[in-house]
């Protein structure tokens, strides 16, 4: 009877220890999954806003769309906006670097036609090329804080 006894208790343990390391593995699949999808959710809701963000944007287009083809003048300045200072600098010294870029072509294109004489081209394409030069930089600076590509 004892030896029945203590069989029937060992397949018992046995069976209880099986079932407790199942219960552990469930609660960590349950945990698992409750990560998961908190993470789902929290995607969800980024997704929701892009979407959002998304359509005004289509909705400005349209409406751009609208005026261009109504013949109405748009202004570029309220076309091409940043949605950070560090963004909008970055523009702005682009479209800076750009005409000093256009002015030191000018500036040559009229020493050859001897509208300017060389003294007077020297003076203005040192001034032009120190201002390029400065905004080049402040281009380099801000691509570096925005982590954007040299």
């Amino acid at each position: 009877m004892r030896r029945r006894l203590r069989e029937d208790f060992s397949q018992n343990q046995a069976e209880s220890e099986s079932l407790r390391r199942t219960q552990e593995e469930l609660n960590q699949g349950q945990n698992k999954l409750t990560n998961m999808l908190a993470r789902i959710k929290n995607e969800e809701g980024e997704l929701d806003s892009n979407i959002k963000i998304l359509e005004s944007k289509k909705e400005e287009m349209e409406d751009m769309l609208e005026k261009m083809e109504d013949g109405e003048e748009i202004s570029c300045d309220e076309t091409v906006s940043a949605s950070f200072p560090l963004y909008k600098q970055l523009m702005n010294a682009f479209a800076e670097e750009a005409a000093t870029e256009d002015a030191i072509y000018f500036l040559g294109e009229a020493l050859r036609k001897g509208a300017i004489d060389v003294e007077v081209f020297l003076r203005q394409a040192r001034d032009i090329s120190r201002k390029q030069f400065m905004l080049r930089a402040t281009m380099a600076k801000c691509r570096e804080k925005a982590g954007l590509a040299q």
